[in-house]
This record gives structure tokens, C-alpha cells and sequence, in this order.
């Protein structure tokens, strides 16, 4: 296929190097040296591409967007997340609905993941023989390096930005539909600026997501049991990632009543594995017993490879925006700024955009 890839920093180059890797011609646009154009408009033949990624700023998507859409009316477009800030929200579903022969869909690479498809059916399959208590979901890092470096910085939609695209896309595969939807109308009982949020509704198990850029580790215990280099469990032991350690705490733990834990623990070999960030693990454990199962994958590679080819044979209209999801998010994001103040829920937005 030939695929534009608009924007060349960190997340691009990774669509590039994949891309190419799997024999794709790809051509890239930004304004920055080595790119193969400036702007989209100036992309040869734009008649002739397969696929469009929009990988720039998220304060530009929309408007990177728009630009593809008058050279190519029935672009297929994979946008990356967030999609947009939320005051653009909106007029990026206006612009697409104006353009009804076009696929337009944001990246979901934990929807996607090996891992976290075999540890929904754990759950399900846990789930017909005992009730769901508690799920809780962190992912840490200290990204103060990051940040240092010009990484990571979201205005819009703070903490949230970060991480909680993820841990939804995860909540969403063990959850029914309606009871997610459910979750994402349902107003917190907490939220904190780290960011800590904490769910209680009807049908609902007791649901818990957490999120740090500055390292501090909020459940070392759930999961601090799976990593095997002691310099990691030391660091959980802790409950602290120094300034400048590359390591990830990223989990999601299911609490069943009868004392059961499904726990899914991403990169679990860091510091002994050279390939530690494409082994991940699955643990089934109880007062009796221990299992666990293993996977090797690109979470990122597996996702774009995987709905490159669902754009590819996707319906004109098709778009999966994920937009509820973010409106959700952008309150979490006014509730942390505000010191954990807890905002009303815009239904009639709700309804609009889900």
C-alpha cells in the first residue's frame, strides 16, 4: 500500500519504521528536515494513497484532517490519540460527517493487544463461575525526563492524556457494552490529581484506574509480585520510580469475591529480557494456586498493522472516533486541574458524540 504519514516525531517515526518494515511504500510530511513534503496538500498524486496517518501535534490533528479531506474526499485515515482537544470535538465530527465516503479511525493499540485479549477471556471465563468484586488498572512512569525534554506535555487534557486511553480500552474489553457506557456517564466518587480515579455504580464492580508521570506507584502490591529484576521490585517496594529510570509499571487486576485475582502485567521482565517491552503476562491466582500465561508481541506494531487492514476493507462512513471517551477523559482532566472538584456530565454532548 502507500501510506502518508503526517507528522515525523517519536509516534510517526514508529508508523514509519513499521510501515516500511512491512513493505509498504510510505511517504512522510512535516515541516521538519528529512520529511518527503511540508504539508499535506503538496503530497504527489494524493489520489493514489492507500492510507493516510495523522500522526502531528494533537492541536493540529483537526486541522491536518480537514487538509486531507479536500485532497481526498474518501480518505481512509488513522488518527492517532487523542483525537483532538476537546473544544475541537465537535467540528472533527462535523468535518467527518461532511465527508460520508471517508474511514476515519484513532488509534486503540491496547484493543488490538494479544495480551489483553487472552486476559479478558480469563476474566469471562473466571467471571461465569464467581462475581467480579474490584478492577483496578495503573500505569506508571516517571516522565519527568520526558517532560524535560518537551515529551509528554498535554494542556488539554493533563494526566488523563497521558495513559487513560489505554487502561479504557482494557476496562472496555472486560466490561459488558452497556455497563461501560454506563461507567463512562457515571461521575466518580474520586478523582485526584496524580491521577487516582475512583467508580462506584450500579451493575458495576468497584472500579479503580490510576495514573502517575511523576513515578509515584499507587498499587505496588498487585502487581509487583510478576517483575524479576530486584532493582524493579525494589522500586515498587518503594512505591517510588526515580527521575530517569525507564521502568514501566503497567498492570490491570481483577478482584473476584472469592479472594481470585486475574492480573494482566505488562512488561514484567524489564532489566533481565533485552526484548522486555514485547513480553507481557497474564496471572490466575488464588489461595490455592498460582498460573500464569506468556506473550510475546509489539503491542504498537500488532494495533497499526491490524487496522491498517480494517481501514483498508472498511464501509465508506465508517469512523470510530472513541469521542464519549474522550469527553470522559476531559473531565477527568478539569477534575484533577481543580484539585479534585467533580464536574457534571454534558449528556445532551454525550449523545451527540457517542
Amino acid at each position: 500500500m502507500r501510506i502518508v504519514i503526517a507528522g515525523i516525531g517519536t509516534i510517526g517515526s514508529r508508523h514509519v519504521a513499521c510501515f516500511g518494515q512491512a513493505g509498504h511504500e510510505v511517504i512522510t510530511v512535516d515541516r521538519r528536515a528529512g520529511a518527503d513534503a511540508d504539508r499535506v496538500d503538496r503530497v504527489p498524486d494524493p489520489s493514489n494513497v492507500d492510507a493516510w496517518v495523522v500522526a502531528t501535534p494533537t492541536a493540529s490533528h483537526l486541522a491536518v484532517v480537514d487538509e486531507i479531506l479536500r485532497s481526498r474526499p474518501d480518505a481512509h485515515i488513522l488518527l492517532e490519540k487523542p483525537a483532538c482537544y476537546p473544544a475541537d470535538l465537535a467540528d472533527l465530527l462535523r468535518t467527518i460527517r461532511s465527508h460520508p465516503r471517508s474511514r476515519v479511525v484513532v488509534n486503540d493499540v491496547y484493543a488490538y493487544s494479544g495480551a489483553v485479549q487472552r486476559f479478558a477471556e480469563v476474566v469471562r471465563g473466571s467471571g461465569d463461575f464467581d462475581q467480579i468484586m474490584k478492577i483496578t488498572m495503573e500505569f506508571t512512569k516517571n516522565r519527568e525526563l520526558d517532560v524535560a525534554n518537551g515529551r509528554f506535555v498535554d494542556t488539554q487534557y493533563g494526566e488523563a492524556g497521558y495513559e487513560f486511553f489505554h487502561m479504557l480500552s482494557i476496562l472496555r474489553s472486560i466490561v459488558p457494552a452497556d455497563r461501560y457506557e454506563t461507567y463512562l456517564r457515571t461521575v466518580p466518587v474520586l478523582v485526584t490529581p496524580e491521577l487516582r480515579v475512583r467508580t462506584l455504580a450500579a451493575n458495576l464492580p468497584e472500579i479503580e484506574l490510576y495514573a502517575s508521570s511523576t513515578g509515584a506507584v499507587g498499587f505496588g502490591h498487585l502487581a509487583g509480585f510478576a517483575f524479576s529484576a530486584s532493582e524493579s521490585r525494589h522500586y515498587l517496594a518503594r512505591s517510588r520510580i526515580p527521575y530517569g529510570a525507564d521502568l514501566r509499571y503497567r498492570f490491570a487486576d481483577v478482584e473476584f469475591r472469592i479472594g481470585r485475582h486475574v492480573t494482566l502485567v505488562f512488561e514484567p521482565w524489564h532489566g533481565t529480557a533485552v526484548d522486555h517491552r514485547n513480553k507481557h503476562a497474564v496471572h490466575l491466582r488464588d489461595t490455592e494456586s498460582q498460573r500464569h500465561f506468556t506473550f510475546s508481541g509489539n503491542h504498537f506494531n500488532d494495533a497499526i498493522l491490524r487496522q491498517l487492514d480494517l481501514l483498508h476493507n472498511a464501509a465508506e462512513g465508517t469512523s470510530v472516533l472513541r469521542l464519549a471517551e474522550h469527553q470522559y477523559m476531559a473531565g477527568l482532566g478539569l477534575a484533577a486541574a481543580a484539585g479534585g472538584f467533580l464536574w457534571p456530565l454534558e449528556t445532551d454532548l454525550y449523545e451527540k458524540l457517542a
